[in-house]
């Protein structure tokens, strides 16, 4: 701020843990400050929880196509005569006279035969693995005149500057072409040079990361999408590797949500030169609240895009400047707010356990000057849902209006997520707040059943009631079960609660809490079966294909963890584990919260958390071992580089014991350094990130060395599972008297958890 700066674009990856992250947490002071601050959702889409930069005082931007790609058309023909046409794109020139097309001898172009020699051909490569622009660059140095990319799964067009003349089809397009290979002889092409042309645009891009049910901090992610494929920007002249593409060039049309992210950043700009008085959450409310939906699609260009893809949708600078209405939010509430931030003042409602209904309030400002009457309106992804407001606000001259908005989602299966709208108009402005939720129980569970299901009337069938405290945290229950008319309650059938009236059961409890299962670590020279036992003199590892900042899940045998059986395990780059499989989202660079922490990535085994890069050498192996009695799953990470330093390398090994008993350990190769940069964490922790330890966090502790045969370091990892918390049970007998379904709903309202959690009875009297 003292230096004039009123909005920031950050376009690196993090802040999955936004309230541990360092850098996110400079971000919070930027936002205190009054800078806004944009921020690349990722580009590790379009699976679910992927999205990056969860900080509420962030602008998390998502990639969609622009409306300018820059194509070009590839025409072959083969020596019978038939022809194939085919859209694709590019930025490099064109080969105008037609030279023979034949398929790279390996796929992906990565590792070609050093016999290989291309002269005066185009060559047919594969994306995957390594940089597209690695790829010609690779059929460069056997000297081929051209290159034709090909998607094998849906990914979009991208443009790169390629070392000779290349094009890129994607995956409709590319099966298209290797039809008509595979059927054609003497296949010969040519292709254009690019040339901007006009698409339709507003699709998500495949590659932009997304939100998802997985969210649980309560804010949904991205914010906002914008422009983010084929985007003209600059580009140096001498790129230090080839990756870097064609030296010499000043310019690229580049694709990525670092791409998109500058876009916010700039309108965030414009936005505070127009209103200098406006705060960081004005501005993202103004961009939110009038971002447009309509025509915003997913990647396959035809399904509606939904708020885990574009957020509030793609900003729209036309409206962006006259909303009429802004939200605002201090940045020591979203820090007092952190594990209820669906209560923030925020332009954007996600609940991420939706008990059965939930009230939430938002305060609107008039920045007209004049003041206004707004109607309100709502809207719902389906009937079995509910989504209300205040018909109208009546908003004074530069003034406030607070309003409640109770969301009803009772109906909704367990884990499913639902979209909705609040629409604000006042005439003259449309406005907009998502609404997304996800189905699920409270900490205060219930669950109600009847048997049997079905009953004829005068016919009588018995209901149970159950309510348990999930939370590790006393609770004060109070259960009310409404009678449905289409059938009659038996008072003296009553147990465990009391018979209110007629149609109604009240019970009240006092449920003990849920005991977490406890983690311990302790550095023991005795704790594996045999110390450092270097995978690679056994046979049948199987190699593990990790790249930088990635995550690889595992199918295996069944293993005891912390009370619980697991048969997935996820394999982190940067040294960890996630038991029981984890997401892209658990993809964290390096640990700056002790553990254990309630923050992403939780159940993790962490031997050697710090900054790796297996791309850079090295490899990661799993086999599983016996001594003949027992057997132990060991995943070995050997001579694996930190990434600011591929010299150095570390070699470590987690030790899983598969036969029913929890056995597991860390032991230490002869290659070691101190983590990278000092950041390194040797520990593990329980699933809900509440029970766990460290023997060495970034500096403090001791440091991991060789174990035996080479040193005596090891770690023995241990837990006692835990307890549930305490039950409370209402059983109670009806007799049919009407046919119809009858809901017999359940409400438990509780001290630990805010709304109402709603389970109704599957009876129907027939």
């Amino acid at each position: 701020m003292l230096d004039g700066v009123n909005a920031v674009n950050f376009t690196i990856g993090g802040g999955g843990s936004p309230y541990s992250d360092p850098v996110e947490l400079a971000f919070l002071a930027a936002y205190e400050a009054g800078v806004f601050v944009a921020a690349s959702a990722g580009n590790s889409g379009p699976g679910p929880n992927t999205v990056e930069h969860n900080g509420p005082w962030v602008t998390t931007v998502a990639a969609s196509t622009s409306n300018r790609h820059f194509l070009a058309q590839l025409t072959l023909v083969a020596d019978n005569g038939d022809t194939l046409e085919l859209t694709g794109a590019t930025v490099t020139t064109g080969i105008e006279a037609p030279l023979p097309v034949l398929f790279a001898p390996e796929p992906l172009c990565i590792n070609l035969p050093e016999e290989a020699d291309f002269t005066g051909q185009i060559v047919i490569c594969d994306r995957g693995v390594i940089a597209r622009v690695a790829k010609s660059f690779n059929v460069a140095q056997r000297n081929a005149a051209g290159l034709i990319l090909r998607n094998r799964l849906p990914q979009g067009l991208n443009t790169d500057n390629h070392f000779i003349p290349s094009i890129h089809l994607d995956s409709a397009e590319g099966d298209q072409l290797g039809a008509f290979m595979e059927t054609h002889t003497g296949v010969m092409a040519t292709f254009t040079g690019g040339v901007a042309t006009p698409v339709p645009g507003d699709a998500i891009a495949s590659f932009s990361s997304r939100g998802g049910p997985g969210q649980l901090l309560g804010v949904g992610k991205p914010d906002v999408t914008a422009p983010g494929v084929q985007i003209l920007a600059g580009h140096t002249p001498q790129p230090a590797t080839e990756t870097g593409g064609l030296p010499g060039e000043l310019f690229q049309a580049i694709q990525g949500t670092s791409m998109s992210s500058p876009h916010v950043a700039g309108a965030a700009a414009l936005l505070k030169a127009l209103h200098p008085d406006w705060s960081p959450g004005q501005i993202k409310s103004a961009l939110m609240m009038t971002a447009r939906t309509a025509g915003v699609t997913k990647e396959d260009g035809v399904a509606p895009a939904t708020a885990y893809d574009h957020g509030a949708g793609r900003i729209d600078l036309s409206r962006a400047g006259d909303p009429g209405l802004t939200l605002d939010e201090q940045a020591e509430n979203f820090v007092d707010l952190r594990n209820e931030l669906w209560n923030a003042n925020y332009p954007s409602i996600y609940i991420p356990v939706m008990p059965g209904s939930v009230t939430v309030r938002r305060t609107v400002k008039d920045v007209t000057g004049s003041g206004g009457v707004w109607q309100v309106t709502t809207s719902t992804d389906g009937g079995n849902w509910v989504l209300t407001a205040p018909e109208r606000l009546v908003v004074a001259a530069n003034g406030e209006a607070t309003f409640d908005i109770t969301i009803r989602g009772s109906n909704v299966p367990l884990g499913q997520t639902r979209f909705g709208q609040i629409h604000l108009t006042d005439g003259q402005r449309q406005l907009h707040i998502p609404v997304t939720f996800v189905r699920g129980q409270a900490p205060v569970a219930v669950t109600q059943r009847c048997a049997p299901g079905i009953i004829g009337v005068g016919n009588v069938a018995r209901c149970q009631v159950e309510i348990q405290n999930t939370a590790f945290v006393p609770a004060e229950a109070a259960l009310t079960v409404q009678i449905d008319p289409s059938v009659e309650l038996i008072p003296s059938s009553v147990t465990g609660g009391r018979v209110y009236d007629a149609r109604t059961i009240k019970a009240k409890a006092t449920l003990f809490a849920q005991q977490p299962p406890l983690v311990t670590v302790a550095v023991d020279p005795t704790a594996s079966p045999a110390g450092y036992l270097g995978l690679s003199q056994f046979p049948g590892n199987t190699v593990v294909d990790l790249t930088d900042e990635s995550i690889v899940n595992f199918i295996v045998p069944p293993y005891l963890y912390a009370g619980e059986l697991y048969n997935q395990i996820g394999i982190v780059s940067n040294g960890y584990l996630v038991v029981g499989g984890g997401t892209e989202s658990d993809v964290i660079f390096a640990n700056f919260a002790p553990l254990p922490s309630p923050t992403a990535p939780n159940n993790i085994l962490a031997p050697f958390w710090t900054d790796l890069n297996p791309e850079a050498g090295g490899q990661v192996l799993v086999n599983f071992l016996t001594d003949g009695v027992s057997t132990w799953m060991i995943i070995e990470y050997e001579q694996t580089p930190n990434f600011t330093s591929s010299a150095e390398v570390n070699t470590f090994q987690v030790w899983i014991g598969v036969d029913g008993v929890e056995d597991i350990s860390f032991t230490y190769g002869p290659d070691i350094t101190g983590g990278d940069g000092g950041d390194l964490t040797v520990g593990a922790e329980n699933k809900f990130g509440n029970s766990g330890g460290m023997v060495y966090f970034n500096g403090d502790g001791e440091a991991p060395s060789p174990s035996y045969p080479n040193g005596e370091y090891e770690v023995q990892v241990r837990s006692v599972p835990g307890e549930p918390g305490a039950k409370r049970t209402v059983s109670y007998s009806v007799r049919g008297v009407s046919p119809g379904h009858a809901g017999n709903c359940a409400r438990v309202t509780s001290d630990v958890f805010q709304g109402v959690a709603i389970a109704c009875g599957k009876l129907r009297v027939r």
